[in-house]
């Protein structure tokens, strides 16, 4: 889960940081923050968003959100 706090820790310091991240970490960041404004253009529906990010890191999404809700 370190991946998912560093995401979260450079998006708190910064919302801007979002640019900076992969595809996937945006999805990621998207998703944790409620912010669908933040998908890749290619992935603006947010279930084609989840179906990028894949079984490992939706997981760790979920699991991070829920440890943190």
């Amino acid at each position: 889960m370190k991946k998912i706090e560093r995401i979260v820790d450079m998006i708190e310091a910064d919302e801007s940081n979002v640019a900076m991240l992969s595809s996937g970490e945006q999805i990621a960041a998207a998703l944790l923050f409620n912010r669908m404004d933040w998908l890749p253009d290619d992935y603006k529906h947010p279930l084609d968003a989840i179906d990028r990010l894949g079984d490992d890191w939706l997981h760790k999404v979920m699991d991070y959100h829920r440890s943190h809700s």
